[in-house]
């Protein structure tokens, strides 16, 4: 997996140095954002968010079980210890590329962010600036990445609401609904913040927003 495009990686270090050329803003901002919204980004974000989930819920309920429950005879301990040991080196390998995933994506977007205030700057502000920050929540890319953060988002409400009922009721969902809630939270924050950059960005050509702010 190519976390940043080698085609990219020149315009994000000319960002986060601040050495661009206004000239370049509009060709570097439509690379960086069609690497950003890269498919193969969000299929693997997907795939690693589903393997995390399916992990840490196998990983914090048969964690808790050993604890609460103690253990059993020795061939389920060993069945047990050996599902056990599988889950947390998913959960490990699933939590490292969303790692990787959410710092390329922030550099990306901080990036992007940056070579669209530029690009807002070389052109006269009209409608189209009005309309832009708009219509990008409704492309495809972007909307899917909409729904799977406020899914997400969802799956950690679920996750930490669930955190008093463990405590009370079912002591052994204790740990997997505290993974599930950080999981979820994380992911929805990192997605939303892609998302906001993108809109930030293409906002500095919107006549309406630039009087709000007395630019």
């Amino acid at each position: 997996m190519v976390w940043i495009t080698d085609k990219s990686q020149e315009w994000v270090e000319a960002a986060e140095s601040e050495t661009g050329h206004s000239t370049d803003a509009v060709w570097a901002s439509e690379l960086l954002r069609d690497d950003l919204m890269r498919w193969s980004r969000w299929w693997l974000g997907l795939a690693a968010f589903v393997g995390a989930f399916t992990a840490a819920g196998t990983a914090g309920s048969l964690g808790m079980a050993l604890l609460v429950d103690g253990p059993g005879d020795m061939g389920s301990v060993i069945a047990v210890a050996g599902i056990l040991v599988v889950a947390v080196v998913t959960l490990a390998i699933c939590a490292v590329v969303l790692w990787r995933l959410h710092r390329s994506g922030r550099r990306l977007a901080r990036a992007l962010r940056w070579w669209l205030g530029l690009r807002a700057g070389m052109v006269p502000r009209g409608f189209a600036g009005w309309i832009a920050p708009r219509a990008v929540l409704f492309s495809p890319v972007v909307f899917l990445r909409v729904l799977t953060a406020t899914l997400s988002g969802l799956i950690g409400i679920f996750g930490l609401s669930m955190i008093g009922y463990s405590v009370t009721e079912e002591a052994v969902l204790l740990l997997a609904s505290t993974l599930w809630g950080l999981l979820g939270t994380a992911s929805c924050v990192g997605q939303l913040g892609g998302v906001m950059r993108i809109v930030a960005g293409l906002a500095d050509a919107d006549p309406l927003w630039g009087r709000m702010r007395g630019r």
